[in-house]
Formats: C-alpha cells, sequence, structure tokens
C-alpha cells in the first residue's frame, strides 16, 4: 500500500478516537492461541478521559487494576498483594491504551493504520511481535479491540454498556492498599 493509505487511515482512526472526550464501558475478554483454542475467558470495567486518564479494572478471572492518572501508570494485583508503579512514559507494554487515550501520543508514529471500514489495524513499524486490530464506529465509541502476540495468541475484548462523556475524575486515583509490596519503578 502506499504512504498515502496510510496516513489516511490513521488520520480516519485518530479522528474518530477524537470525538470522544471519555468513556466508561464493561468488557469481555476472550484469549485464544494461534489455533484459535480457548486459554482464557474474563471480564472487568474500563474508564477513559482523554488524554492519558484510564482504569482498566479485570474483575474476572483475577483482579488486575491498570490505571494511568496521566503522570503515573499504576498496576495493582491484589492477589499477589503488590502493586507496580512507573511513569506513564515508560508504560511500553500498554501502548493500545496509550493510542485510545492519546490521538497524539508519539506512540502512533510507530505504526502504520490500515482501514476495512470500521475495523482498523495497527502493525509496529519495528515489525515487533504485538499488533492491534481496533473497531471504532464514525461516532468515536470503540466497539471491541484485539492484541495480536507474535506466536498468533489473541485477546480479544468485547465492549458493552457504554456511557460516552467525561469521567468522574475519582477513577483515576490510585490509593495504595495497606498490607501491599510497592514496586516503585519511577
Amino acid at each position: 500500500m502506499s504512504c498515502s493509505v496510510w496516513a489516511d487511515a490513521k488520520e480516519v482512526l485518530q479522528q474518530r478516537l477524537d470525538k470522544v472526550d471519555g468513556f466508561s464501558a464493561r468488557f469481555t475478554q476472550t484469549v485464544t492461541t494461534a489455533e484459535k483454542q480457548l486459554i482464557q475467558q474474563g471480564k472487568g470495567e474500563l474508564w477513559v478521559n482523554r488524554p492519558n486518564y484510564f482504569n482498566w479494572t479485570m474483575t474476572e478471572p483475577d483482579e488486575t487494576v491498570i490505571l494511568s492518572d496521566n503522570q503515573n501508570l499504576w498496576i495493582y494485583m491484589p492477589m499477589v498483594e503488590q502493586v507496580t508503579v512507573m511513569s506513564l512514559k515508560q508504560a511500553v507494554d500498554n501502548r493500545l491504551l496509550l493510542l485510545i487515550t492519546d490521538s497524539h501520543n508519539a506512540v502512533w508514529n510507530e505504526y502504520q493504520v490500515a482501514r476495512q471500514q470500521n475495523t482498523f489495524t495497527l502493525t509496529p513499524n519495528d515489525n515487533s511481535a504485538q499488533h492491534f486490530v481496533i473497531s471504532v464506529l464514525p461516532t468515536g465509541m470503540i466497539a471491541d479491540f484485539t492484541i495480536v502476540e507474535g506466536d498468533g495468541q489473541r485477546s480479544q475484548y468485547e465492549l458493552s454498556h457504554q456511557s460516552l462523556g467525561k469521567v468522574d475524575m475519582k477513577h483515576f486515583k490510585f490509593t495504595i492498599p495497606d498490607n501491599v509490596t510497592v514496586d516503585d519503578q519511577r
């Protein structure tokens, strides 16, 4: 494909994402192997305020919270009684959330985007293992997204019960629980 096709798809995706300044949703997760064998199912909730505020709370099978307060990224796993905190700028493992929450983040320069109607495929320029497929309606509402690993494993997230608009900032404040180990990587 020519460069203009990539640029056009990226611009369309960024413009769609820019239409929504925040949203909340429930999600279901389905993780499958390259051979489409089920590995795990889960569910949780997601809150986003653009730019760079997100709270990804997995409730099943194990609780995990990934929260950005626009400066820090908090990863809390109650089962192991540990929270890891790092600068949001260090957050390379959560690139899809960075892309969704900020259409002008420099991370966008690392991806080529192809489009088929409302489905966009984000492929890293450096051919690293992970790429993303995201469905965004013309209104800016995200229908679903998939993280595809280099070995073909797919983590698909279907969003439901969406509410568009700014989310209460209380969802983006992390308070360290008592009796947890803090791994501060800032």
